[in-house]
């Protein structure tokens, strides 16, 4: 007897596999979007922190012990937290009224388990002299 074609089960079988294959295929590329979304999403979380420590750059002196609050766009809340990192030397002898200011940026989020946070740091050279400095909230109001 000589067959020609498929039969019924064979043809069963290969659809199956075909269909396995697709729902696999396709899981695979709705992983890889979420995925995109989430590197989407902190691209543009470190690119408003590098805005904001743009801003920090226009202003001329930070007062030591001093911190600004918001809230960017995207809902991420931030803070800019200064102290100081080396003091003023008060010696007479050995008089030096510079000073070293460090600065923390801390980034929070909602996150797929909870809050998230990252924390930036940058420091600063100045020259402390008697002039009142504003605080860091009023000079980045002032920036807008």
């Amino acid at each position: 007897m000589n067959r020609r074609g498929f039969t019924l089960l064979e043809v069963l079988v290969a659809v199956t596999l075909i269909g396995v294959g697709f729902s696999v295929i396709f899981a695979a590329m709705s992983g890889s979007l979420k995925n995109l979304s989430r590197v989407e999403t902190n691209d543009r979380r470190v690119e408003l922190a590098r805005f904001k420590l743009a801003e920090l750059d226009l202003i001329k002196k930070i007062r030591p012990q001093d911190s600004a609050t918001g809230t960017f766009p995207d809902g991420t809340r931030w803070t800019l937290r200064s102290s100081p990192f080396i003091a003023p030397i008060e010696d007479p002898q050995r008089s030096n009224t510079s000073s070293v200011i460090r600065v923390d940026l801390t980034l929070e989020w909602m996150g797929r388990h909870g809050v998230q946070s990252k924390t930036i740091q940058t420091y600063r050279y100045q020259v402390i002299d008697q002039t009142p400095i504003p605080s860091l909230e009023e000079q980045l109001r002032a920036l807008e």
